[in-house]
C-alpha cells in the first residue's frame, strides 16, 4: 500500500498542526520600543533578534546590536544565544553567551529592552495580547498612551543623534473643547475625541507615531528634516480637524485645533524637544487658535 504524503516532491515539509488547547512558545516584550509585542516562536527554528529591519524579531532600540541574539524554542523551554552583542544579553543579572530558558523566565538586551519567554495555549496568548495592548493603548481613543509615547520618543531621539536622522514633534490641542462638554455632556466629548483620533490618523503617514497625550491634547512624532516640512504637516493636521464635523443627538459641532511644531536639533536634550513644542503651542493659542506655530529647539 502506498504511504500517504503530506507534501509533494520538491516541497518543504509542512509545519505540524498544533491541536487546539496545546501550549505554544512565545516571547513577550516587557519594556523598550516594542513594549507589549507578543511573538509566537516556531519550535525547533532559530530566530534572530536585533536592530536590523530584516531580523526575525526586529527591535529598533539603540542599545540592541544589529545582530544581538538568537532564540530556539523547544516544547517547554527555549535556548537563548548571544551573537557577540556590544551591550550583552542578560539573564537574572548575569551576562550570558548561551542559556536555557524555562517558562516565565525573563532576559534583557542592552539597557532598555526586556523580554519574557512563555509557554501557553491560544486562550492565554490572547489574554497576554490584551494585557499588552492595555499597557500600550489609551482606552478611549485606541491611540498610543502617554507612557508608551515618551518611551518611543526617547528611543527615536537616541537614533536621531547617533545616525543624524530627521525627527519632528507636533503637539496639538483642541480649541475650546470644554464648551463641547458643557453644552452636550461628557459622553459627547468622549465621542468627539474618538472621532478626532480617526481624523488625525487619516491625516498622518503610516510611519508617524500618534498618541493621546492627555485630555484633549494629542502628540505626533514624525521624521521631518526641516521646520518648513514639519510646519506643512502641522497645517495638514489643522485643516483636517477644521474640515471635520461632529454630530451628537442631532447637534452638529465644528472643531478646530492649535498646533505647536519643532524639529530636533543634534545638541538638544530629550526634554527640550517637548518643551519647545509646548511653547510653540502656547503661541498658537495666543495668536487666536486654529493656528500652527513652529519653533526651532531652543527658540
Amino acid at each position: 500500500m502506498t504511504e500517504e504524503r503530506d507534501t509533494l516532491p520538491g516541497e518543504e515539509p509542512r509545519q505540524a498542526r498544533v491541536p487546539p488547547g496545546a501550549r505554544r512558545p512565545y516571547l513577550l516584550v516587557l519594556s523598550g520600543p516594542q513594549f507589549g509585542d507578543l511573538v509566537e516562536l516556531a519550535p525547533g527554528q532559530e530566530l534572530s533578534i536585533g536592530r536590523r529591519a530584516d531580523a526575525a524579531i526586529s527591535i529598533p532600540d539603540e542599545g540592541v546590536s544589529r545582530r544581538h541574539a538568537a532564540v530556539t524554542a523547544g516544547a517547554d523551554h527555549a535556548v537563548l544565544r548571544d551573537l557577540g552583542s556590544q551591550n550583552g544579553t542578560w539573564v537574572e543579572g548575569e551576562r550570558i553567551s548561551e542559556r536555557r530558558l524555562s517558562d516565565g523566565q525573563r532576559f534583557q538586551l542592552g539597557a532598555h529592552t526586556t523580554l519574557k519567554f512563555v509557554c501557553c495555549d491560544e486562550v492565554d496568548a490572547d489574554y497576554q495580547r490584551k494585557l499588552a495592548q492595555g499597557a500600550l493603548l489609551e482606552p478611549l481613543t485606541g491611540l498610543y498612551n502617554r507612557r508608551y509615547f515618551l518611551e518611543r520618543m526617547s528611543v527615536e531621539l537616541a537614533a536621531a543623534r547617533r545616525h543624524g536622522l530627521a525627527l519632528s514633534l507636533l503637539l496639538l490641542d483642541v480649541d475650546h473643547f470644554k464648551l463641547v462638554n458643557d453644552r452636550l455632556g461628557h459622553a459627547a466629548g468622549d465621542e468627539a475625541l474618538r472621532m478626532l483620533a480617526r481624523v488625525l490618523l487619516g491625516a498622518l503617514r503610516k510611519e508617524d507615531v500618534l498618541a493621546r497625550f492627555g485630555g484633549e491634547e494629542f502628540i505626533v512624532l514624525a521624521r521631518e528634516a526641516t521646520l518648513a516640512g514639519a510646519h506643512a504637516l502641522g497645517e495638514r493636521i489643522r485643516k483636517a480637524v477644521e474640515r471635520s464635523r461632529f454630530s451628537f443627538d442631532g447637534a452638529e459641532v465644528a472643531l478646530t485645533a492649535s498646533v505647536g511644531v519643532t524639529v530636533f536639533g543634534g545638541e538638544a536634550a530629550d526634554g527640550e524637544l517637548l518643551e519647545t513644542a509646548d511653547r510653540a503651542l502656547y503661541r498658537a493659542k495666543r495668536a487666536g487658535r486654529n493656528a500652527v506655530v513652529s519653533l526651532p529647539t531652543g527658540g
